[in-house]
C-alpha cells in the first residue's frame, strides 16, 4: 500500500488514524471495491492480469522504460475508460463522493513516512476565518503548464472542444469579468490558486479597478495542494483550465457533489460576447479530455 495512488490520496483523504492499520484498510477495499497488497507473497493464490504493449510506453524514458513497476503505473495513470459516458460519470461522482466523505481534518497519518496529515479546510480557514462557512466567493486556477507545451496543450483542447486557445492560461480581467459580472460575484471575493509560473496574471488582476479591490492570496503557509482543492471545490463560481488535470479533478468534484457554476471551456461567440463551448460533463468525456477524463 505504498504505491503512488496512496502517496497521492491519503494526504488528502482517509488518513489513517492508527497504527495497526488492518481497520484502515478493511475500510479503505470496502469503500472502493479494490484489493491492498502489502508485499508480493500475498500474491501467490492470484492470477495476475498481463498489460498488452507496455515496452510502447518505455519509449525514450531511459531507465524507467525498462522498470516494470513504472511501466504498469503510467499504463494505469493514462488508462482511458471505454464505458458510456453517463455510466461513467455516475462511476467516477460515486468515488468522489466517497473521498469527500472521508476528507482529512488534520489527524491521522500518510502511509509511506507516518507523517502527520493537515487540514483540507485549512486554504479557506487561512483566508476567511469564522466567516469559512458562511462566505461568498470565487476562485481562478492560474496554471501556465509549462509555458510553449501548456500552449500546444490548450491548442489540442480547443480542436476538441472549441475553447479560446490562451484565454484560460491569460486569465485577462476581461475574460474573468465577463463570468463574474452576469452572476453579481465581483462584489465579492475572488481567490486565485496558482503554480507560481505566470506572475503576469496576478499583476494584470491586481491592477484591475474592479477586480483588484477583491482578490485575495493564499498565504504561503497555507498554500499546499489539499487546501487549494478545497477552496475551489467550495467555491460559489469556480474558473478553471481545461488543459490542467488539477482543474478537471475540481470540476469533477464539484459535480460529483452538486455544485453548479464552474468555467473551464469558452470562447467568444459571432457578437463577440464570452460563452461556454462544453458543460461541466466534458471533463469526464474521453473523446475531449483522453487521458485526463
Amino acid at each position: 500500500n505504498d504505491s503512488w495512488p496512496f502517496r497521492v490520496l491519503l494526504p488528502m483523504f482517509m488518513a489513517i488514524q492508527h497504527e495497526d492499520k488492518t481497520e484502515w484498510q478493511n475500510k479503505f477495499e470496502k469503500e472502493f471495491c479494490v484489493k491492498i497488497f502489502n508485499n508480493e507473497s500475498e500474491l501467490t493464490e492470484w492470477d495476475i492480469v498481463q498489460w498488452d504493449n507496455l515496452a510502447t510506453l518505455g519509449e525514450g524514458r531511459g531507465l524507467k522504460g525498462t522498470d516494470p513497476d513504472y511501466l504498469t503505473s503510467k499504463k494505469m495513470f493514462v488508462y482511458v475508460s471505454q464505458a458510456p459516458l453517463l455510466e461513467y460519470i455516475a462511476h467516477q461522482s460515486k468515488i468522489l463522493q466517497k473521498l469527500y466523505r472521508n476528507y482529512n481534518t488534520g489527524t491521522g497519518t500518510t502511509s509511506r513516512t507516518w507523517e502527520s496529515v493537515r487540514n483540507m479546510c485549512s486554504g479557506i480557514d487561512a483566508i476567511f476565518g469564522e466567516d469559512s462557512n458562511k462566505v461568498v466567493y470565487s476562485v481562478l486556477h492560474s496554471r501556465s503548464l509549462e509555458g510553449q507545451s501548456g500552449v500546444k496543450l490548450m491548442q489540442r483542447m480547443s480542436q476538441s472542444s472549441g475553447c479560446h486557445p490562451t484565454a484560460a492560461l491569460d486569465m485577462e480581467p476581461e475574460y474573468i469579468k465577463a463570468i463574474l459580472r452576469p452572476l453579481g460575484m465581483l462584489k465579492f471575493p475572488i481567490v486565485v490558486i496558482t503554480d507560481g509560473q505566470n506572475f503576469d496574471v496576478i499583476r494584470r488582476l491586481v491592477n484591475d479597478e474592479e477586480i483588484g479591490p477583491q482578490l485575495r492570496l493564499v498565504p504561503g503557509n497555507a498554500t499546499w495542494l489539499g487546501g487549494d482543492v478545497t477552496l475551489a471545490v467550495m467555491s460559489n463560481v469556480f474558473i478553471g483550465n481545461p488543459a490542467s488535470s488539477f482543474s478537471g479533478f475540481i470540476t469533477k468534484s464539484r459535480l460529483a457533489l452538486g455544485f453548479g457554476h464552474s468555467y473551464n471551456f469558452r470562447a467568444k461567440n459571432e457578437e463577440g460576447e464570452w460563452v461556454n463551448t462544453c458543460g461541466d460533463t466534458c471533463v469526464f468525456d474521453r473523446k475531449i479530455m483522453g487521458s485526463m477524463s
